[in-house]
């Protein structure tokens, strides 16, 4: 029956007058030292022939986007196929023509998180939250090609992460990062943290996954932990997460800053703020052992600070 409830599976409800549904895919090629960052979905107060969108963001360009009227869109929710005029998107591939972009992709080795242990756990559950959130693959490979213009940009075994968020509007405070090792596969780091408002009342959930020396550390499964985010200088912040079993410090030097279109009750109107390619160092101390790692990542802190 929980089969039912798996939230990496398509919604698909383009028919609510007040909901957005959207997919975010990162790429972070070693070969370019850069991201390319790739965001699609549907909103459900946009206008008709805006109601689909696709958002790309290529080295060292600002971030496009490219809207798709709503007879356009089609959905396969047990095979989660999304497409959008000629464009189609899953798990496996992405194929995106549009008059400066030609995208195509293949997705490999993916390594889902489980299903109902994933970000939000029984909150799921509730209902009419603004916004719901589920991690769908935190260090998978990919390999294509990405034209645009003149430029050629050619991935071989980059690696990837995808994530989803749905309902209404994106949290009015949050903060997210997710940073890999270039050189080594198997290290990763995915960290968020958001103000939840729900009939009047406030809580804060956050959802961590670090992937380390082959093992898997699940930051939300830890027992009497504390977060703390503290400003360093303009461009420096760090973040530390502590518990019983360990201490996790994240120290962040600011990449570049773009601007995202994100939800705001089932429209396209907010302004996201995002920095692209940060240096992101963590030092994992654990069994009287202290483990020390440089990164390259991707956050957004929106809102007040509230750890």
């Amino acid at each position: 029956m929980l089969g039912r409830y798996k939230p990496s599976s398509l919604r698909g409800k383009p028919e609510k007058t007040q909901y957005f549904e959207g997919w975010f895919q990162k790429v972070y090629s070693k070969k370019h030292q850069a991201s390319f960052i790739l965001i699609y979905g549907y909103a459900t107060r946009n206008t008709y022939d805006t109601f689909g969108f696709i958002q790309v963001l290529i080295p060292n360009e600002k971030p496009k986007i490219v809207y798709f009227p709503k007879h356009e869109l089609s959905f396969d929710s047990g095979q989660h196929i999304v497409r959008m005029g000629d464009n189609c998107l899953t798990m496996n591939s992405i194929e995106i023509s549009t008059n400066e972009l030609d995208i195509n992709l293949s997705l490999m080795n993916n390594h889902p998180i489980p299903t109902f242990k994933n970000s939000m756990g029984y909150h799921y559950y509730v209902p009419t939250l603004p916004c719901y959130h589920s991690v769908m693959n935190t260090s998978h490979l990919v390999s294509g090609i990405i034209r645009h213009k003149e430029s050629v940009f050619a991935l071989d075994e980059d690696m990837g992460y995808m994530e989803k968020n749905w309902g209404t509007s994106f949290p009015e405070n949050y903060f997210w990062i997710h940073a890999v090792d270039p050189y080594n596969p198997q290290i990763s780091l995915l960290f968020s943290i958001a103000e939840i408002q729900w009939l009047g009342k406030r809580f804060i959930k956050h959802v961590g996954h670090l992937r380390i020396e082959g093992k898997h550390i699940d930051l939300r499964a830890l027992k009497d932990i504390s977060i703390a985010d503290r400003i360093v200088s303009e461009k420096k912040r760090c973040v530390k997460i502590k518990s019983k079993e360990l201490e996790l410090d994240i120290w962040i030097t600011y990449g570049n800053k773009v601007t995202f279109k994100g939800p705001n009750q089932g429209h396209m109107s907010r302004d996201i703020f995002h920095h692209t390619d940060a240096i992101i160092g963590i030092s994992l101390k654990q069994n009287d052992k202290t483990r020390m790692h440089r990164l390259i990542g991707n956050f957004e802190h929106i809102g007040s600070s509230f750890i």
